[in-house]
């Protein structure tokens, strides 16, 4: 009797997030498709480009299903089908939100989250590092205000640039932060612009 409630409550839970892992993974896509004026978009995950646990999840999910389907343990097929939908959503909402996208408007930091945005005019200073595989930008940026001031505690952006996205990212930056007040003046606030 325990083991058949245990099934169906492990069956009830699967179900469920098989059905809301597709709306999130939609929405994510949303998110990304309503992106306006898309400079530059690059992988920003650990692995190759990708996000690591969702990536091995989805490689384990492969390997199990195959010796399902190798071993024909029919009985199986239900949880593994599941289980790899539910991965290929997840590996969809992590890639979405790992992936690194510069607008127009500013950086987006991560696309499910809008208010995160980093606009160019929040950016007080930066500073970059050479990387054997691209270049790696520190930003100082500031809050806005609901009189468009910027104000409260200086913050940090961190990106990684990869070699290839490198030279239009720079073009990038250097018109966007140009015409800001302290990038006019280098010898009062120093920044390590790259030509």
């Amino acid at each position: 009797m325990i083991e058949t409630v245990t099934t169906v409550l492990f069956h009830w839970i699967l179900g469920f997030f098989a059905v809301a892992t597709p709306i999130i993974s939609a929405y994510s896509v949303g998110n990304v498709l309503r992106l306006r004026q898309l400079r530059l978009s690059w992988n920003g995950g650990r692995m190759v480009g990708y996000p690591i646990f969702s990536s091995v999840f989805l490689l384990m999910m492969a390997l199990v299903t195959s010796l399902a389907v190798w071993q024909e343990q029919t009985h199986l097929y239900s949880t593994v089908i599941g289980l790899s939908w539910i991965g290929v959503n997840w590996f969809v909402v992590s890639v979405m939100a790992s992936r690194r996208m510069i607008t127009n408007t500013g950086i987006v930091k991560n696309v499910n989250e809008p208010a995160q945005t980093i606009h160019w005019t929040q950016i007080v200073d930066y500073s970059t590092e050479e990387r054997s595989n691209g270049l790696h930008y520190t930003f100082f940026y500031r809050s806005v205000n609901q009189n468009g001031l910027l104000t409260g505690p200086l913050m940090r952006l961190e990106l990684f640039v990869p070699t290839n996205k490198v030279t239009p990212f720079q073009t990038l930056v250097n018109r966007k932060l140009s015409s800001l007040s302290w990038a006019e003046t280098p010898e009062m606030n120093p920044v390590n612009i790259v030509e």
